[in-house]
């Protein structure tokens, strides 16, 4: 094992690449297509290897587990510490939000003790290192529309995530 390893699946919803340490998933790579995904990876870590290593192995499982209705709540450990302590109070209120729900930008920025900071939560989202695991696609505008989405191909990926979960829960 390197420093920094990675492996790259594709799913029912597109490529999904991990990036991870002996210790914690550094990133979730969740592109529009295999080389996308790629590219994020060697951009980003230049230095890190594509390899098979335990954690890696069981973020793949979870990811799996998850496309196919399995598994609702990853469990992995996360190096959040290039994160704000605002977008790691925003991703832990994140993650009580329940397989198949969804949550406003300005609820989710209340929830994190800022009522104000929608846009903010907006910013955490789309920045999200670490998306599918941390469910920003359960979070939509206020009136319900979709809103905005960076992993997949888009909206549309974000559409399906939600219908999917949505299916299930």
């Amino acid at each position: 094992m390197t420093e920094r390893d990675w492996q790259m699946r594709t799913f029912r919803f597109g490529p999904v690449a991990v990036v991870a340490t002996r210790e914690a998933v550094l990133r979730v790579v969740f592109g529009p297509s295999a080389t996308k995904a790629r590219a994020a990876v060697e951009n980003a870590y230049p230095d890190a290897v594509k390899a098979n290593t335990p954690l890696l192995d069981e973020a793949m499982a979870q990811l799996e587990a998850y496309f196919s209705g399995r598994c609702r709540l990853f469990s992995l450990p996360l190096d959040d510490t290039s994160l704000s302590p605002f977008a790691r109070t925003v991703h832990r209120e994140l993650l009580a939000v329940p397989f198949g729900g969804v949550i406003s930008y300005a609820e989710l920025a209340a929830r994190a003790g800022s009522p104000r900071a929608a846009r903010a939560v907006g910013r955490v989202m789309a920045s999200n290192p670490f998306p599918l695991v941390v469910p920003c696609h359960r979070v939509v505008n206020a009136d319900g529309r979709i809103g905005h989405y960076s992993g997949g191909r888009g909206q549309s990926s974000k559409v399906a995530l939600l219908d999917f979960e949505k299916g299930l829960a």
